[in-house]
């Protein structure tokens, strides 16, 4: 899948929206549902799973920093002191301490 391309599908309550994942910040799961916070500053509450919406980003260039976030790897600005990823937004996703390693490598990070 090329990202410039690719297409998500987003299923609302009025229709289906589909969206570049470049328009994508990070999603958020919360129980079953997935809340989607886009470049614009809309946020969207999806009635699906995080991990289906992995399955089609991370080959995107997203990550998966905890069991509850994914982030777009194009809009971490840097890393707090806390371990949590920043984002351009000025929004905050937490990086668990089992995926902080992968996180670092994926971000390119060396010690």
């Amino acid at each position: 899948m090329q990202p410039n391309t690719y297409k998500l599908a987003v299923a609302t309550a009025e229709g289906t929206y589909y969206y570049s994942p470049e328009d994508i910040v990070r999603l958020k799961a919360s129980s079953s549902y997935t809340h989607i916070y886009l470049t614009n500053k809309k946020k969207l509450l999806i009635s699906k799973v995080l991990k289906e919406f992995a399955i089609q980003l991370e080959p995107l260039g997203f990550v998966r920093t905890h069991r509850s976030h994914l982030v777009n790897r194009r809009y971490i600005l840097f890393v707090n002191a806390s371990g949590n990823a920043v984002m351009k937004d000025e929004s905050v996703a937490e990086i668990s301490r089992r995926m902080k390693p992968a996180v670092m490598k994926t971000l390119n990070y060396h010690n």
